[in-house]
């Protein structure tokens, strides 16, 4: 088999489409969870907002956290996906609650910057059914800190980053595939633009599964976009669909966004929306402490129909206007 034309996959995060399609039209094939909104580092594109930051007096309790995933379970989900309106690895739960989604037969995939790993963590996180998402913008110390806004944290990441691959990253080849627990996601900015094809070329031959694109107008980035493109969204945009594997990290096999169309996002204070970006601008679809998980599922399919995202990725569709088109590769 020709490694080089071999598709690859995060395991767990990205399935045929024949399997995603015969989700049930009153369930869900994602539960996307925010953990905690503390997080340790300050990015200047951050879809919450660097103000919003901070730990809430209104955050789901570990119980109210169970009783989401059982009925998510019960809805015939077979993912949680963490993507961290915080960093999910800071939260207190996060052990307890990978190993509940575990012990009903969900897959997990967690988004993290890494900083709170070690190698105790990840052997631990081995032998859990769960698939890693390290955020890295680039191989150069300045501009990795300068993109995190925190100094002296580079060493670590690398550090981390090397356990990851010692440790963690067993890819296997599977009807065509190569199937990653490990990926790396990149968010193209003017800063981190040149760092690109290296951090490409670096996981291509490791066989870790990449993607990148450029800034979602939404959160902190609504407030540093002239800092983050600098007039070159277009050409910002190109870069990332030159070099990421699928044009955003849920991207399904058609290139629809798969959190969209096949799941539901739950805040860590039980707000439910679309999907993990659209909060600000984007109207809610209800409560987890309000309505049963089976409710807002219909709620959200009677308000986002299938068809209501020309885009490939619904908040871009809204946000980035700049990008003119945004469909496919």
């Amino acid at each position: 088999m020709n490694i080089e034309s071999t598709k690859m996959v995060l395991r767990g995060y990205h399935w045929p489409q024949s399997v995603l399609d015969a989700t049930p039209p009153n369930g869900v094939f994602y539960l996307a969870l925010n953990m905690t909104s503390a997080c340790n580092y300050r990015c200047p594109y951050c879809f919450v907002g660097l103000a919003n930051l901070k730990l809430s007096p209104d955050e789901l309790s570990f119980n109210e956290k169970v009783r989401l995933i059982r009925q998510a379970s019960d809805c015939e989900a077979k993912v949680l996906v963490m993507p961290g309106r915080g960093e999910p690895l800071g939260d207190s739960d996060f052990w307890k609650i990978l190993e509940e989604a575990n012990h009903l037969g969900l897959w997990v995939v967690v988004y993290t910057n890494g900083y709170f790993l070690n190698r105790e963590k990840i052997l631990r996180l081995k032998q859990a059914d769960v698939s890693v998402y390290l955020k890295i913008d680039s191989f150069d110390r300045k501009v990795y800190e300068k993109m995190v806004g925190k100094k002296g944290v580079f060493a670590r990441l690398r550090s981390n980053l090397d356990l990851l691959v010692e440790h963690f990253h067993k890819p296997i080849i599977e009807n065509g595939r190569i199937i990653s627990r490990l990926g790396i996601n990149s968010v193209v900015s003017v800063q981190s633009a040149p760092s690109i094809p290296e951090i490409d070329a670096w996981c291509a031959e490791r066989q870790i599964f990449y993607t990148c694109r450029s800034p979602v107008k939404v959160g902190e980035a609504e407030l540093t976009w002239e800092y983050l493109v600098d007039n070159r969204v277009e050409n910002l945009r190109d870069i990332g669909r030159k070099y990421a594997e699928r044009n955003f990290t849920s991207a399904t096999e058609l290139g629809q966004c798969g959190i969209y169309r096949f799941g539901i996002t739950v805040e860590n204070n039980g707000e439910v929306y679309v999907c993990p970006d659209a909060r600000e601008g984007f109207q809610r679809i209800g409560n987890i402490r309000e309505y049963s998980l089976q409710n807002l599922i219909r709620r959200k399919k009677e308000r986002y129909p299938l068809n209501s995202s020309s885009g490939y990725c619904f908040v871009k569709s809204h946000k980035n206007l700049e990008e003119g088109e945004v469909g496919g590769k």
